[in-house]
């Protein structure tokens, strides 16, 4: 079944390139320039995924995303011009499943729209890729046939990183998915066992090229090299 996708922007030629790529890929797309408009489409003709613009008249794409998240639970990329963190926060706080900043490759977007249109791959029990291995069934990994040991805190973050496919994961969601409720002493060094785990599995861990950092954000997993 052909996946449906809606873009809401109010500049022209944003609507014009993304409709023309992501319909070239297979996909339906419908567009539209305001907010109201757009829940009106939501309502009438579900979209399996929504690209929303923060920065349009009249209804913002904040308060478009807070009306959707009130009925439905359908993948939103953000798209916003504003440079600052907070508003990326805000959008993801809010329920986004991703934000790009303008300007963006249609190859990014592209990328992103079919992550999060893949949904959670939690069926995954091994990831095999030219660098190492990991078993998610039995603990073991292994990088250039050498055996690579994690620690449980270790284990947990990449089985939340690796299950996002592809997705943004905020620092929130990965300290949810990794401890729960709970605020354990480990909590405050995430940032740390993700920097241990680029060393053990990255063939440049300055360099990441598997668990990149969104600065500010959190982080997100990358099977193969964009």
């Amino acid at each position: 079944m052909t996946e449906r996708v809606l873009i809401v922007d109010d500049e022209v030629q944003i609507l014009r390139a993304l409709r023309t790529n992501l319909e070239a890929r297979g996909y339906l797309v419908t567009t539209s320039q305001n907010g109201e408009e757009a829940l009106r489409f939501v309502r009438n003709e579900p979209p399996d995924l929504v690209i929303l613009d923060l920065e349009l008249a009249g209804m913002t794409g904040l308060e478009v995303l807070e009306s959707l998240r009130g009925s439905s639970d359908v993948p939103v990329i953000i798209l916003s011009a504003r440079s600052g963190d907070p508003e990326k926060l805000l959008a993801l706080d809010e329920g986004a499943s991703d934000f790009l900043a303008k300007p963006f490759s249609i190859g990014d977007l592209v990328m992103r729209v079919r992550a999060l249109l893949r949904g959670d791959v939690e069926e995954l029990t091994t990831l095999a890729t030219t660098d190492f291995t990991l078993d998610f069934v039995h603990s073991t990994a292994s990088r250039g046939g050498e055996r690579v040991t994690f620690t449980d805190v270790e284990w947990k973050i990449l089985r939340v990183l690796v299950r996002s496919g592809g997705r943004l994961v905020t620092e929130r969601q990965l300290r949810e998915g990794v401890f729960g409720d709970g605020p354990p002493e480990d909590e405050p060094h995430l940032r740390h066992h993700v920097t241990r785990i680029r060393r053990k599995l990255e063939p440049e861990p300055a360099r990441p090229r598997y668990v990149r950092t969104e600065p500010g954000i959190g982080f997100r997993f990358y099977t193969a090299m964009v």
